[in-house]
């Protein structure tokens, strides 16, 4: 009778451990969020975005002559206008892309009207095809 008492209880031990188990693994999957609500926002074409409603323009600033070297021109800087005032103090990120490949350039607090960047150093301004900006909740 004991043997049978025995095996009962191990029987509903494992029971337990089989939906203790079941369960954790539930209460995990269900912690997890894979789902990204924002928006992402980029150069000139019109998206709807959390602060930035106007397309925004990117020009070179006026480009500087050096001679004897082997690429003379240079520009100093590239700007971003018509940043919308809710986008004021949100953190921007701008990156440019030569060859296919992306590259970080800066990052920093965005204000309204137009954003100044250092243009990349030592970069060729005619193999840049393309900038990309992101303004963002910090």
């Amino acid at each position: 009778m004991s043997t049978k008492k025995n095996n009962r209880r191990k029987a509903l031990a494992v029971g337990f451990a089989i939906v203790g188990v079941a369960g954790l693994s539930l209460a995990s999957a269900s912690q997890l969020n894979l789902s990204w609500a924002g928006q992402y926002q980029a150069g000139n074409v019109t998206v709807e975005g959390e602060c930035q409603e106007s397309p925004i323009s990117v020009a070179f600033s006026a480009p500087t002559f050096a001679s004897g070297t082997t690429n003379p021109w240079t520009v100093q800087s590239v700007t971003f206008s018509s940043i919308d005032a809710d986008c004021d103090g949100k953190q921007y990120r701008v990156a440019y892309k030569t060859n296919g490949a992306w590259v970080a350039l800066a990052d920093g607090a965005a204000a309204t009207g137009v954003l100044t960047v250092s243009a990349p150093a030592g970069v060729d301004p005619s193999t840049i095809t393309g900038f990309a900006l992101s303004i963002a909740n910090a």
